[in-house]
């Protein structure tokens, strides 16, 4: 269960990246990972604050990857066009903070030109974003709570990520599968086998390897190899 992509994906979270200095490591970037997350967190819908747009239309012109923002707010209308002109190419909100408009609101992103997704809470059943599915591009599963950076995984998540992979089997769909929270040796390979395709890397996944991204990139696939016994296709 790992349609759309036979290997896996890792997107890196520019939220744990080197504030002082984030450009180096964002060109190196460029030429091993597969895509960016960008989190944005309101104060409101999550108890933390993200990165604001001023620094995003600084840091997304350095990408050549995608830049799929994680709108954790309570208003997802209210941001789209300052997330778009600042560079955004995938908009994903969340399931909880769409409410009665939520098929509008991802034909809001579509017209703006970019890929629609939809992240879902741990404790947001799979029934709360079935009527979505067809009309995505990637979902993000969080598999810890919002706003806590480095917790441990929920395992009651993986359910979830078995549910969301076998519905798109049976239903011949493509969107991707994409793991917020805790994505690091513990659990790649658990992860994995119930249908992740896509690996956010975060402080525990990368960053915290080592100082150098460099080496702490290569750290990171050594590690997703020797837990799963699956090799990498990204360069190192």
């Amino acid at each position: 269960m790992t349609a759309p992509f036979p290997n896996p994906h890792f997107a890196i979270s520019l939220y744990c990246s080197d504030f002082r200095n984030p450009a180096p490591q964002v060109e190196y970037l460029n030429t091993v990972a597969d895509s960016y997350h960008v989190d944005i967190m309101d104060g409101h819908f999550s108890p933390s604050m993200g990165l604001c747009t001023s620094w995003i239309e600084q840091m997304l012109p350095l990408s050549t990857l995608r830049n799929e923002v994680h709108m954790m707010v309570t208003d997802p209308d209210h941001w789209i066009d300052q997330l778009v002109a600042a560079g955004a190419t995938m908009l994903t909100p969340h399931v909880e903070s769409l409410g009665a408009h939520a098929f509008r609101t991802l034909r809001i992103i579509r017209e703006n030109g970019c890929g629609a997704g939809v992240a879902i809470n741990p404790l947001t059943p799979f029934a709360d974003v079935e009527n979505l599915l067809e009309r995505i591009d990637l979902i993000t599963v969080m598999t810890v709570e919002i706003g806590y950076s480095g917790e441990p995984l929920i395992p009651e998540t993986l359910k979830k990520i078995e549910q969301l992979a076998r519905f798109r089997d049976e239903h011949g769909l493509n969107y991707e599968i994409q793991i917020d929270g805790s994505c690091n040796e513990k659990n790649f390979k658990t992860m994995r086998e119930v249908g992740a395709n896509t690996f956010v890397l975060g402080n525990t996944g990368i960053f915290k390897r080592s100082p150098d991204i460099r080496e702490a990139w290569r750290l990171t696939m050594d590690a997703y190899e020797h837990s799963t016994g699956e090799t990498t296709t990204n360069p190192r």
